[in-house]
């Protein structure tokens, strides 16, 4: 049996409790401004990914969701004004 996609998820990215590895690195920035308000802020940045995975919203899913938003619903073929000024609606095939 063929499965499709295969080595689509072979790999899930890396993460640590929710939080995406890279963005651990933040911690790195606390180094350079060693204050409890910088602190504070960049453990709520990872709560919020703690959060956010727990809903099952991850860094991927989110930038996904934004790129689908704003290519648009309607995916055509043709240009705009083709569609607009060549056709009539009742050409329209509703894809």
């Amino acid at each position: 049996m063929k499965r499709e996609g295969f080595w689509r998820y072979a790999t899930p990215p890396v993460s640590f409790f929710g939080i995406p590895l890279p963005f651990l690195l933040l911690y790195l920035a606390w180094f350079s401004s060693p204050s409890m308000n910088t602190f504070y802020i960049i453990s709520a940045i990872l709560g919020a990914f703690v959060a956010l995975n727990y809903f099952g919203w991850n860094i991927r899913t989110l930038c996904q969701r934004l790129v689908s938003t704003f290519r648009g619903k309607h995916a055509s073929g043709r240009p705009w004004w083709y569609r607009h000024f060549v056709e009539t609606p009742r050409d329209w095939t509703g894809f």
